[in-house]
């Protein structure tokens, strides 16, 4: 059953809508649990880089990948930015029952990310160096390691790019559990080789690579998701109903539409990621200015950097089920009922993570050993500024959520414009005034994280209580 086929009805702050709520999270489950199998790609190699034997090599590597990962996915993120007009397009169609419509959408989409993924590539690896040794100021080590890390990665953007070309798609029509398939194989695979890559395997004659060894099975893994991806899409049903290969589908004007929503997509990710960047520069100045060169600070950022993915990403998932919520809504013309689906998202998000910030601040000190056994001066920096991580996660929960329902409505623009200020004018002049400049160390600079959490939430509640965004064509 379609979002569309509810009934439009207003949303009531003292009515619960638990059937909407409920198709939400379901849909919404199955993209969490795809991210966060994603993300434990990601995870996987910080903690199994972490716990190698010497304990400078694995600070080292853990700040440099807290530098290498936003490098890789500040240009990732641009590319793979296809998938929010293919959603929202996708799911405008098939909310107004045209499934061959929402077809044709998916072959344009792949034409779009097959140049994508190609220049992306380009521009990743081309990048890695000059930009790791401009950001990093812990040390050589950082630098030098966050810009391998970055160029092996860059030869497996093209997979990333095209994965997200199939996944919106997918995830337009509601069908979210397939890219869960996919990332499930990325995951196994990816663990399955860190192992001998980073830690070596004597028998075989494979030396320990560490940071590098971690890349590599990152950047195979996306090609073995995108194989996955392909398989679902050639399925007998899916062509029959969807037709979504057929060369008559393509279209100038769809590619049009699918790169004019992209850029701005595409744009806010940039400023998300260099906002970070700058941010991982202002730790690395608090490193450096304690003039030992131990990485504590920039180690201490990468394993937050990885906590607060483990509450983001399912709250990106929980808004990307919003979007397609919305964009089906919407493509019916119940705009009421579109309204209703991103306020009932946004209070299931706050209850949810108002939970986990009371667990968060319960079990700090077993949260940041599991992440950090072996120094203690790592643990001692995370404690203050993990709680107050948890502390902001129902705000973080309420802009997450209300951005992705307006790029899935079709706001992309107003997105991109907010982050772009956010990020310049209060996330990164605040986290370096609070952080290097008044001294205030790694607390300092996530308290100046904290306030740009507040701005986000702020501007994304005041355009979803206007009524502009419902009448966006796409």
């Amino acid at each position: 059953m379609r979002f569309s086929d509810l009934e439009d009805e207003p949303f009531e702050f003292g009515r619960f809508d638990h059937v909407l709520l409920g198709r939400i999270g379901r849909i919404g489950s199955f993209v969490m649990l795809a991210m966060l199998t994603q993300f434990i790609v990601g995870a996987a190699d910080a903690l199994m880089v972490g716990s190698m034997d010497d304990v400078v090599v694995a600070t080292a590597g853990q700040a440099a990948l807290g530098l290498g990962t936003p490098l890789y996915w500040m240009v990732g993120g641009f590319f793979s930015a296809v998938s929010y007009g293919t959603q929202a397009i996708t799911a405008r169609r098939y909310g107004a029952h045209d499934e061959q419509g929402a077809g044709r959408v998916l072959s344009n989409s792949v034409m779009v990310g097959l140049v994508a993924a190609l220049v992306g590539g380009v521009v990743a690896f081309v990048t890695a160096e000059p930009l790791s040794f401009f950001f990093a100021e812990s040390s050589e080590a950082q630098a030098s390691l966050a810009s391998s890390y970055a160029e092996i990665r860059a030869f497996g953007l093209g997979g990333t790019v095209l994965i997200f070309s199939f996944k919106a798609f997918f995830d337009g029509l509601g069908r979210t559990h397939l890219h869960l398939i996919a990332s499930m194989a990325m995951t196994l695979f990816n663990i399955a080789l860190n192992f001998p890559l980073i830690y070596g395997w004597s028998r075989f004659g494979i030396e320990p690579m560490g940071v590098e060894g971690a890349a590599i099975a990152s950047a195979i893994s996306s090609w073995v998701g995108l194989s996955v991806m392909v398989a679902a899409s050639l399925r007998r049903e899916i062509r029959g109903r969807f037709q979504p290969f057929a060369l008559r589908h393509l279209d100038l004007g769809i590619m049009g539409r699918i790169v004019r929503l992209m850029l701005p997509s595409g744009s806010a990710s940039v400023f998300l990621m260099v906002g970070f960047l700058l941010f991982v520069k202002g730790v690395s100045r608090v490193d450096a200015q304690a003039g030992v060169g131990d990485n504590l600070n920039a180690a201490a950022t990468t394993i937050l950097m990885y906590i607060l993915g483990m509450v983001a990403l399912p709250l990106m998932a929980f808004g990307s089920a919003t979007a397609t919520a919305v964009s089906q809504a919407l493509g019916a013309e119940k705009r009421n009922l579109a309204a209703r689906a991103g306020w009932e998202a946004v209070r299931g998000a706050v209850v949810a993570t108002g939970i986990l910030s009371a667990l968060i601040w319960l079990f700090t000190d077993p949260i940041i050993y599991v992440w950090n056994p072996a120094n203690e001066a790592v643990q001692a920096a995370l404690v203050g500024p993990l709680r107050l991580v948890a502390l902001m996660l129902p705000i973080v929960a309420v802009g997450l959520v209300l951005s992705q329902a307006l790029y899935g409505a079709g706001a992309n623009v107003y997105v991109m414009i907010c982050e772009g200020l956010l990020h310049a004018g209060v996330l990164v002049p605040m986290s370096w005034l609070l952080g290097p400049v008044l001294g205030y160390g790694l607390l300092g600079c996530w308290a100046g994280g904290s306030v740009y959490v507040l701005g986000l939430a702020l501007s994304m509640t005041l355009r979803f209580a206007g009524k502009s965004w419902r009448e966006i064509k796409l």
